[in-house]
């Protein structure tokens, strides 16, 4: 588990700063499938740690989407 978080960490940094928006926030939801009750608004770092997982599989997606940002 600890290698998925150090392949993970590259993109959960990809997922900050300021050029990250609300938008952008609300399609890494959408990326990773997080359950319909998670919002901008309310999402914590620990949902992305749980998504991990879907995090590395999805990792195409989630660089795609840091670099429109």
């Amino acid at each position: 588990m600890i290698e998925n978080y150090k392949q993970a960490w590259p993109l959960i940094k990809m997922c900050t700063g300021e050029s990250f928006e609300k938008e952008h926030w609300r399609r890494l939801i959408n990326i990773l499938a997080l359950p319909k009750d998670i919002t901008v608004d309310n999402m914590k770092f620990g949902h992305l740690i749980d998504a991990v997982p879907t995090m590395l599989k999805k990792a195409k997606d989630i660089k795609e989407l840091a670099d429109k940002a």
